[in-house]
């Protein structure tokens, strides 16, 4: 119940946050959540532990690390610019709760935790439909990787090589790619609003 809850008050968290310090500190306790809940199948062979090594390392402390550390030099970036107001959000945040209990409920209970999985999703998710900061995108795309891969793992028991293999690379894809895209962006719009984006048309 209280992993529930943690991963439930974070994934809130992620939509409602108006800056990217707040909302990097949902996400970093939704990946050692999730990394933790993924330990027991990985501890059947040692490639999956190594892996899964990898990824919490990569979750957890580089792409935070990366993430803070492109804040303290670009403060603007801490706004993360949410298209909707507070009201709307908690209402998406509501709305996302009841359509993950209705999952959990058409699905029964062949999934432990599957209403909460499927909330991370949804938040994951919404974090790529609210808020118009570069930063929160990169977040977002993180806690979808992370919620996939405990999905993976609660689908897949029986393949842990393949879910931590999956979710290292995903890691590695979304830190590095997400932070070089950052840092060129920045070059020509110091704000990160994504909205810009659409004017890039060629």
């Amino acid at each position: 119940m209280t992993v529930a809850l943690v991963l439930l008050l974070s994934g809130a968290g992620l939509v409602l946050s108006t800056r990217t310090l707040h909302m990097l500190a949902a996400y970093v306790a939704i990946a050692l959540t999730i990394s933790f809940l993924v330990a027991a199948s990985a501890s059947t062979s040692l490639l999956s532990l190594v892996l899964l090594a990898i990824a919490t390392l990569l979750k957890v402390f580089v792409a935070p690390v990366g993430i803070v550390a492109f804040v303290r030099a670009n403060p603007d970036a801490d706004n993360l610019r949410p298209s909707l107001s507070a009201p709307l959000r908690l209402l998406l945040v509501l709305a996302f709760a009841i359509v993950s209990r209705t999952v959990a409920h058409v699905l029964g209970p062949s999934v432990p935790l599957q209403s909460v999985l499927a909330f991370i999703v949804l938040c994951g998710v919404g974090v790529l439909i609210v808020h118009r900061n570069l930063l929160a995108h990169v977040v977002g795309l993180l806690v979808l990787g992370a919620g996939v891969t405990l999905i993976g793992s609660a689908l897949a028991p029986s393949l842990p090589e393949s879910v931590e293999f999956g979710a290292t690379f995903d890691a590695l894809v979304s830190t590095f790619i997400g932070l070089a895209l950052l840092r060129a962006y920045f070059a020509h719009n110091p704000l990160l609003d994504v909205e810009s984006l659409r004017r890039l048309r060629g």
